[in-house]
């Protein structure tokens, strides 16, 4: 009667098993499921061996039976521990320590299925149908070598899962709770079987650790299919986030962090901060802009003086069903894009040489000029500005001192002028200015400082002096004036004070005598 309900027992649990590992094969996303996979396999092998013996009828087929158990039993921990170590993203070196752990576990399924040759296992065993079918045997010098191997695996497991409690948030703790039961079931079944038989208690002599993972069986249904275990990023893909430029976030349905490369640690310190499960959003120093982020795209800058700018995209992740499981937030640095296309847009308004506007480009701001302040009643002023006698120092000292002493006049305006003064490059050595806001003798005291300070300007070009002048005609804009006539105005003043002698401001309309 205990035999049959240990082979019910054990029938159990191979078709949990079966079940388990057909589910991972077909329905599990992650490529953590391989050692899961094999793992399950070496259950499922160790099952049916031990059934085999519960179904034996003598001692060659019992221990035919143990030889599969073996199998099973030494080829399970090292699958269960490989499987453990990738699930928690801990790298096992597969030349050093993977190859090696399963060449002794081989050793030891050989050496086990040979033993009635070199007794090193057992020395000797027989067949027991005392309560139910099961093998007895003395155990070799070797036995308990090779028992403590698996239990070693075990221990090394189950340190793993319980050092990843504290990294882990509380929502994936269940997860590694359900391991934790998983791999201490049958290790806690296993040492009772041997205190038991050591202390004679186990009158029956079950072997508990066979059907004790029937419950481990159990607890991992209900982890794969009910609590979905496997994760979605596996250590291939860890290692290969470390070697991208791109900032990669890894976040779950509901913004808990998962996983991040160093990329995007670089970028964002405050993510180090989080445990595996909190919000995203919790770390410090993340920008606003991703809070907001669904499906569209984000640019953002970081940094204050040497500012850098990042955009940002979100894409979920889904499974072969459709079913969103997570979401991968992708991080790419864009500054040399956005520094490309403000030089771009500079061009395109921007004079190359001074810097200051060009022609187009001051034309449209002035026109918005003239509006406004024939809108709020302002007084404006054009003036034009040329170099006086500016062919002599290109003829003289060539165009890169000529192109020397533009860039020094740019400057000397700018600095003379107010900020919100409109100031172009009209071309060749002309720059024109747009004034509002200023009573008649304050523009023309705002022109006169620009010539003075032009005058006393010496520019510095292969250790020879520059001295250039300068000539400015000067208009007010009138109320039936257009941005074209007041340009014309303010440049038929230029060609008077040309003609006066250079060096001079005139105003338009008014005596060149007067400024004598």
């Amino acid at each position: 009667m205990l035999n049959i309900i240990l082979v019910l027992i054990v029938c159990i649990a191979i078709i949990l098993s079966i079940i388990i590992g057909v589910y991972s094969l077909f329905r599990s996303r992650s490529s953590k499921r391989h050692y899961f996979l094999l793992m399950q396999t070496m259950i499922i092998v160790y099952l049916i061996g031990y059934l085999m013996e519960l179904t034996s009828t003598n001692a060659e087929e019992a221990y035919a039976s143990v030889k599969v158990l073996y199998v099973g039993s030494y080829l399970v921990t090292i699958f269960a521990l490989f499987f453990i170590a990738d699930y928690c993203n801990v790298r096992i070196q597969p030349f050093f320590i993977k190859i090696p752990m399963v060449l002794f576990a081989l050793v030891a399924i050989l050496t086990m299925w040979t033993t009635k040759f070199h007794h090193l296992v057992y020395q000797d065993y027989t067949f027991e149908t005392v309560y139910h079918n099961h093998l007895t045997f003395t155990p070799g010098p070797l036995y308990s070598v090779f028992h403590a191997y698996p239990t070693i695996c075990m221990i090394v497991a189950m340190i793993l899962l319980i050092y990843q409690l504290k990294k882990w948030a509380n929502k994936y703790r269940k997860q590694l709770i359900i391991f934790i039961l998983c791999v201490a079931i049958p290790f806690i079944a296993e040492s009772i079987y041997y205190v038991t038989i050591i202390t004679g208690f186990n009158i029956y002599q079950i072997y508990f650790t066979p059907h004790s993972l029937a419950i481990m069986s159990l607890c991992l249904y209900l982890g794969v299919i009910r609590h979905n275990i496997f994760e979605v990023i596996s250590i291939g893909t860890v290692s290969a986030m470390d070697h991208i430029r791109e900032g990669f976030i890894l976040v779950d349905m509901d913004n808990n962090y998962l996983f991040s490369n160093p990329a995007a640690v670089k970028m964002f310190p405050g993510i180090t901060e989080l445990k595996k499960g909190e919000s995203i959003f919790s770390a410090s120093g993340l920008p606003g802009e991703l809070k907001g982020l669904e499906g569209d795209v984000v640019e953002f800058p970081i940094g204050g003086e040497d500012t850098r700018y990042y955009r940002a995209s979100i894409s979920p992740v889904v499974a072969q069903d459709r079913e969103p499981l997570a979401r991968i937030i992708l991080i790419r640095e864009i500054t040399d894009n956005v520094n490309l296309m403000k030089e771009l847009e500079n061009a395109a308004y921007m004079d190359a040489l001074t810097g200051l506007y060009n022609r187009k480009h001051f034309t449209k701001l002035a026109l918005v000029d003239i509006e406004r302040s024939l809108r709020t009643s302002q007084t404006m002023y054009t003036a034009m500005l040329d170099l006086d006698f500016f062919k002599n120092i290109n003829d003289t000292y060539g165009h890169a001192a000529g192109d020397l002493v533009l860039k020094a006049t740019a400057g000397i305006i700018r600095q003379t002028i107010r900020s919100y003064d409109l100031l172009g490059r009209y071309g060749g050595e002309e720059f024109v200015l747009m004034i509002t806001d200023l009573d008649p003798a304050a523009a023309c005291n705002l022109m006169e400082r620009i010539r003075e300070n032009m005058e006393h300007c010496i520019t510095i070009y292969e250790d020879k002096e520059i001295q250039v002048t300068c000539s400015i005609g000067l208009a007010q804009f009138a109320s039936d004036d257009t941005l074209e006539s007041s340009v014309r105005k303010a440049d038929e003043a230029l060609y008077v004070a040309k003609k006066s002698g250079r060096n001079r401001v005139q105003v338009y309309g008014v005596p060149s005598s007067l400024f004598s």
